[in-house]
């Protein structure tokens, strides 16, 4: 039987909580005396991401949190990213000797358990109120991004990691799955798309809210190489939920605007359309230029993958072609403002054509 000897469960909860963060001020605010005590700087063994500014990480030391109505002490991390991005994780120890089934039914009570979103969001809460000095147009987006690693350092029945994938059920794993069957076709779909393996002691299978990786070292590269993707997605869900937010406003006020006769609001929301295109087309060149994966290709695999399970992809593409309406909604409204001009100065003409003659025949019937 395969029983979990050493590992534990990695709970990520990430928040979008400003445009822009100065991490250099962030690590002052949060080295000063009164905030020492609570919080330690931790570093990585080395870094497999090169990124333009690697994020703030810190141990925010031992939290209580209640999982299936049972309180636990674990371990609380915190990363905050430039662009905005902060990240919570609780790292919860696995009991040595807990087999497969008994890991599913804790992960199926996982995906039900909100007061874990509850503990979360009051971690950044408060560590967003000691940073905020530091926060470029601080927000508090209410959308938060999920995901669960169960981290595996020892698991006794297997001589190598390929046996794990033949002698449990990961898909059950990782879709939570505790009520139905799964079809060999559904499992096979998972362990296709999502399983890498760089040696025969470690093992990776990605999916879309969660991922096995085994790794008898104990190093957390490839954790860290998901958070990052993770939070990637999470810059790419808070800005295509602003510009429909955007967009909306923008088309009512463009029918508010041709309600009207004559109406000069057309100059303003031609400004503001191409404000706003040049604002949102920045943001897509700060994220690509953030994201750099280098190091090991093996790494590098890790994370192009965990960015197709995500639809990195997808979400960029839908990005862009909302910033393209940005783009072309500025030069309908400034054909619009044109045409307004046009007409104001037709009228202007016509006025002053009629003065002349009013004038004329005022002169005429003097005389």
């Amino acid at each position: 039987m395969v029983r979990i000897e050493k590992g534990s469960i990695l709970i990520y909860r990430v928040f979008d909580i400003a445009e822009e963060v100065n991490l250099s001020r962030v690590e002052e605010l949060l080295t000063s005396e009164g905030t020492r005590a609570r919080l330690r700087f931790t570093l990585t063994p080395r870094q497999v991401v090169i990124m333009r500014n690697a994020p703030v990480t810190m141990s925010l030391g031992e939290t209580d949190l209640t999982l299936h109505n049972k309180s636990l002490k674990v371990e609380a991390f915190a990363k905050i990213w430039d662009y905005g991005v902060l990240s919570i994780m609780f790292q919860v120890p696995i009991e040595a000797g807990t087999d497969w089934d008994a890991l599913v039914e804790t992960s199926a009570r996982l995906e039900t358990d909100t007061l874990i979103d509850e503990a979360a969001r009051f971690r950044a809460q408060e560590l967003m109120n000691l940073v905020r000095p530091a926060l470029r147009d601080p927000h508090s987006w209410q959308e938060l991004e999920d995901y669960v690693i169960y981290f595996f350092e020892e698991i006794k029945g297997i001589d190598k990691c390929s046996e794990l994938l033949e002698k449990v059920d990961v898909a059950r794993l990782i879709l939570s799955e505790t009520q139905t069957n799964l079809s060999a076709r559904s499992r096979q779909a998972i362990l296709d798309e999502g399983t890498f393996q760089y040696a025969e002691n470690d093992l990776t299978v990605i999916d879309w809210n969660s991922a096995i990786v085994v790794e008898p070292s104990g190093k957390k590269e490839v954790p860290e190489v998901i958070e990052f993707v993770l939070t990637h997605m999470m810059e790419m869900r808070y800005y295509d939920d602003l510009l429909d937010q955007k967009l909306g406003t923008l088309y009512d006020s463009i029918e508010e605007s041709r309600s009207r006769f004559f109406s000069n609001r057309f100059t303003t929301l031609s400004r503001e359309a191409s404000a706003r295109y040049i604002e949102f087309s920045e943001f897509i060149e700060r994220v690509d230029n953030s994201f750099k994966v280098v190091g090991d290709f093996y790494l590098a695999k890790i994370f192009r993958a965990a960015g197709e399970q995500f639809r990195i992809p997808e979400w960029e593409a839908n990005i862009s072609r909302k910033i393209n309406l940005f783009s072309n909604l500025s030069e309908l409204l400034q054909g619009e403002v044109n045409v307004n001009r046009s007409l104001w100065l037709e009228i202007t003409i016509v006025v002053l054509i009629l003065f002349e003659l009013a004038t004329t025949f005022a002169k005429f019937a003097n005389s």
